[in-house]
């Protein structure tokens, strides 16, 4: 076995943890290699330095043959990670540095630094689902969930201001496009089957939660192969954002009349007179049409256990021959 195959590559965010210029976690870098060196862990440290730059690390990684990736940081960072491992039999493991951390409240990893190192020492695995999407800004893969208007729009301005952007333009845009945004005719094709749709939201989960761990699609399972598809019908706006927030930090509260939930395995969503943001984890997809498909068992990851008659996001049972990289 060659040193690499023994060692993990751990990726990390030196940035993690901050929203809009405030520190949203007091874990560091620095603390989650301290944590992985406890547990036995043994790695090699690369840190990210730009956008986009996690997913070409992960790549190396791949190449260069890891059998283990470490991902530490935000949502954000795992997302870039995952999208060099989607379709290997590289295994992601996380170190939550993030300030919301979907991926690993799905997962059951503990934000607890030492308890997430004592998990990737373990090794217990799950294959589970990736979407794939498809809008005009190209194609990308998403753990949590992708989505059309409200929510897409949302990202945007928020990712505008955490950048550092002027407030008061950013605030006037995000007002203009919510007030006139109303409940817009979309043409949504679900599994071949076509409907027409008034709703200011369509939402396609992989996961159960997205952004500020909204609860959008409790259900949802990570490794049955279909995606959850939530629609919004005429709902207006401003009882959307009510929706949000009351399943903010995944809080379960029953879904409003209007709100539909189905599955499956690829959706497209198209509008005629008005083009609509989507996006992928919150990250731009362009504006419709957009397409949604669902990549089953295309990502290894480190799972931790569900506490007592707690039922996990999965329907398979974990296994534990994962890499256990140490001495």
């Amino acid at each position: 076995m060659s040193d690499s195959e023994r060692r993990a590559a751990l990726i990390f965010n030196p940035n993690a943890g901050a929203k809009l210029g405030l520190s949203t976690n007091d874990a560091s870098p620095e603390a989650a290699q301290a944590a992985l060196d406890a547990a036995g862990v043994r790695y090699d440290a690369w840190p990210t330095e730009y956008a986009g730059h996690a997913t070409e690390l992960a790549r190396r990684a791949v190449t260069q043959g890891y059998r283990l990736v470490v991902a530490a940081g935000g949502d954000g960072t795992v997302n870039e990670v995952a999208q060099g491992l989607v379709g290997t039999q590289v295994v992601l493991g996380v170190m939550p540095l993030g300030s919301v951390m979907n991926v690993a409240r799905t997962l059951h990893i503990p934000r607890e630094l030492e308890g997430a190192a004592r998990l990737i020492a373990e090794g217990v695995t799950l294959t589970m689902d990736v979407g794939r999407a498809a809008g005009s800004a190209g194609e990308r893969y998403f753990l949590e969930a992708a989505g059309v208007g409200l929510d897409a729009a949302l990202f945007r301005y928020f990712d505008r201001l955490d950048k550092g952007a002027p407030r008061v333009p950013v605030l006037r845009a995000a007002w203009r496009f919510l007030s006139g945004l109303g409940v817009p005719r979309l043409y949504v094709e679900i599994d071949g089957r076509r409907r027409t749709v008034w709703a200011p939201m369509v939402t396609v989960a992989n996961s159960p939660f997205l952004g500020a761990a909204y609860a959008i699609a409790p259900e949802a399972l990570v490794d049955d192969g279909w995606l959850d598809v939530v629609l919004f019908h005429r709902l207006g706006t401003l009882h959307v954002m009510l929706y949000l927030l009351l399943v903010a930090g995944g809080r379960p509260f029953p879904r409003p009349r209007g709100v539909e939930s189905l599955r499956a395995r690829q959706i497209s969503v198209r509008t005629r007179r008005r083009t609509l943001p989507a996006h992928a984890d919150g990250d731009p997809l362009g504006r419709t049409p957009v397409t949604f498909t669902v990549v089953p068992h295309a990502l290894r990851v480190i799972v931790g256990p569900a506490a007592k008659d707690e039922r996990p996001p999965w329907g398979l049972p974990p296994n534990d021959d994962g890499p256990q990289p140490g001495g």
